[in-house]
Order: C-alpha cells, then structure tokens, then sequence
C-alpha cells in the first residue's frame, strides 16, 4: 500500500474532478496560459511550464469562468497545486453545473 498517496487523499478538503481545461493565470503584471489537470471546490492542479514559488498569489480563470482569486499550495514535477482564496459555496457558483459536482 502507498502511504504517501494515502496521505494526500486524506488531506483531501473536497472532492476532485478529473478535467483537462485551459486556464489563465494574472500573475501581477504579467499573464500566463495553463492546463487544469482536476478541480475541487478548494483547489486545483495545474500545469504551467513556469515554476511560481509556494504562497504566490495570483487570479486564474478556468474555462473562461470568472476570476478566482487563489494562491500556490504546492510545487512537483512542473505541476503547481493552488488553494482558491473564496469559500467553496462561491467557487461552486462560479463553476455552475461542474460546481454541482464538486460537492
């Protein structure tokens, strides 16, 4: 058994949904494109071929949905976890019908 995946599923705040969308970040004045890899109602995991430092915070939009202010959780092997800054009742809003399956 995998420990270590164990533990990061335990840590889980929500459920995950498995999705490949583009995303765009607004990093202070500069603006990159990204891949979403999964979405919960807290987070997200990213691919961005630029390393940003944990604690960076910055505005995604995923699928052209609004602007969720959020901030870098983590860093591995050129995926970037980020926390979203809004609670989870408004980032479900914001996803609209992907956000009812987050719950």
């Amino acid at each position: 058994m995998n420990t270590k995946l164990n533990d990061e599923f335990q840590m889980r705040q929500s459920r995950r949904q498995n999705v490949l969308l583009k995303s765009h970040l607004d990093v202070g004045s500069y603006y990159f494109e990204a891949l979403a890899f999964d979405i919960s109602l807290h987070g997200a995991k990213i691919k961005l071929n630029l390393p940003l430092e944990l604690g960076t915070k910055f505005v995604i939009s995923i699928k052209d949905n609004n602007k969720l202010p959020s901030k870098v959780s983590w860093v591995r092997n050129g995926f970037i976890g980020l926390e979203f800054v809004y609670p989870p009742e408004k980032v479900k809003s914001i996803f609209g019908s992907l956000g009812e399956r987050l719950d």
